[in-house]
Parts: C-alpha cells; sequence; structure tokens
C-alpha cells in the first residue's frame, strides 16, 4: 500500500540499490534567505542513515533541507514519485514531478472552454462552494452535540445563516458575488472556532479571525500549514489527470500559482486540515 511520506529532518536523500534512504545532517540547519547564502547544505550528511522502500512511497513532502541529485531524479521519475518542496518557513515553494504521462490536448482544451463560458464554469464554481459548505457543515455538526449553553446557541444560530447563505449561492450572477458569500461563509465558520476549541484552549491560542501572510498567531499559522499540506495533496491527484492544474474555475488563473489546487482543496480543508487543528 503506497503511501505519502514526509520527511522534516535534513540531509542527503539518496537511492540506496534499489530503495531509497535519507542521511541525515547533524548540524543546524540555516535560512533559505540567509545573506550570503550559496546555496550549499547548511551541513555535512554525516548523522544516521533511514533507509524505507521505494515501493510503499506515492509521493514525498520535503521539509528539510534534502540535498538530492540527478540520479535520484531520474530515479524517482522511474518509479512515478512526484517530490514537493517546502522552505525554512514551511512554505510550498516547488514540486519535482515525472515526465508526463496523462497528457491529452482535448482534454486541455475544453478545459480552457469551459472557464471562458461564463455559464458553465459559473455552475462549476457553485458546486465547489455548495460542497465546501456541505463539509463546513458537517464539522460544525459534528462539534454542536458536544457544547452547551451560549456556545450552543452560537452555533445554531450561525447553522441557520449558514442555510440563508446556501440560499443565496443560485442567485450568484458571476464569480465576483459568489466570491463574496463563500468568503462570508468562511467568516461565519471562523467565529465558531473558539467555542469548538474550548475556553481553556481558545485562552492559550487566542482565535479572533483569520490572517494570512503573515499569519499573526499560533493558530492562524498552522491553518496556513495544514492549508499548504492539502493543496499539494490535491494537486498530487489532479497529476494523475490530465486535466491543466493552472485553469480553475472559482479562483482566477494566476500567475505562478496552480488555481485549480486551490479550487478543489476549498472543499477538503474542513475535513482534512480543521478536523487535524481541533484534534491537535
Amino acid at each position: 500500500m503506497k503511501r505519502p511520506y514526509y520527511l522534516f529532518s535534513s540531509g542527503r536523500l539518496k537511492r540506496q540499490h534499489n530503495t531509497l534512504a535519507l542521511e541525515r545532517m547533524t548540524g543546524d540547519r540555516q535560512p533559505d534567505d540567509s545573506p550570503g547564502d550559496e546555496a550549499l547544505p547548511s551541513a555535512e550528511a554525516d548523522g544516521p542513515r533511514a533507509p524505507f522502500p521505494v515501493e510503499s512511497v506515492d509521493s514525498l513532502f520535503l521539509f528539510g533541507e534534502i540535498d538530492i541529485n540527478s540520479k535520484l531524479i531520474t530515479f524517482l521519475g522511474r518509479q512515478g514519485i512526484p517530490a514537493f518542496f517546502y522552505d525554512y518557513y514551511g512554505n510550498y515553494t516547488a514540486t519535482l514531478y515525472p515526465r508526463d504521462n496523462q497528457l491529452s490536448g482535448h482534454l486541455r482544451v475544453r478545459q480552457a472552454q469551459f472557464y471562458l463560458n461564463v455559464k458553465r464554469r459559473l455552475v462549476l464554481a457553485k458546486a465547489i462552494v455548495e460542497a465546501a459548505l456541505f463539509n463546513i457543515e458537517r464539522v460544525i455538526k459534528y462539534y454542536q452535540p458536544r457544547l452547551e449553553g451560549e456556545t450552543r446557541t452560537t452555533v445554531q444560530t450561525t447553522l441557520l445563516a449558514l442555510t440563508r447563505d446556501r440560499e443565496a449561492l443560485p442567485e450568484a450572477v458571476d464569480i465576483p458575488t459568489l466570491m463574496a458569500v463563500e468568503g462570508r461563509i468562511r467568516d461565519r465558520y471562523y467565529r465558531l472556532w473558539p467555542c469548538f476549541l474550548g475556553e481553556n484552549t481558545s485562552a492559550l491560542f487566542p482565535f479572533t479571525k483569520r490572517e494570512r501572510r503573515p499569519p499573526s498567531n499560533e493558530l492562524n499559522a498552522l491553518i496556513s500549514f495544514g492549508n499548504s499540506l492539502c493543496y499539494s495533496t490535491v494537486l498530487r491527484q489532479i497529476y494523475r489527470t490530465a486535466l491543466d492544474p493552472t485553469i480553475a474555475f472559482l479562483h482566477e488563473p494566476g500567475e505562478r500559482r496552480f488555481s485549480l489546487s486551490l479550487d478543489i482543496a476549498e472543499v477538503f480543508k474542513p475535513l482534512l486540515v480543521d478536523r487535524a487543528i481541533f484534534r491537535l
């Protein structure tokens, strides 16, 4: 059974016979944006070696400072294993992906046609928002029976408001209006987080609103980190198809980003990321 591997240690990743091994770096990792950095390893990879079978690897998520060479890249390509890279601060930076074997010019043209057709794009974008709202309501209803008193009343009031938001989705006539409804849904949802976290946890990790670039506190940082993992996991699944990850329907396609991954991740973030955060 193949699964993703998350490597947080630094060192050299190498081919060991017909499998993989990480030779750990014993020194401290230096920030990627250090003044005078020459893109050399922060320290020697002279620590213990951790082998793992390549047959069990679906994908690699590299959070440490990992040194690789072309032989390893060729080996990963033959095995069909993509590698996702994150910088010193945990931001997703790049993907090393095997040569495309799921190519379809016809599908890519059709995908672009759906984006350019306002009505068809709006249908797909509404479906994405509706699915995301469905999973947000699933999370809320999971925690609702565990709440008492004022917090439970607050949750019930929010669920009624989300019902009204759901009813407003068919009325959205364009993408900006739909994005405004989606933003309102997320805002209502995030305001409930202190209820789910409980009084003691909320005191230790206060959360009043979602803030990005940069996150303003620990909880916002955890959300950003979890969302980044979700984006790259969705991107891995998009790569299994012939879809173009840069052509999206809810988010506007932009420069240097996989907008379709942002679209699809909206559906799964409440279940994969938020539930994990509450459990932590």
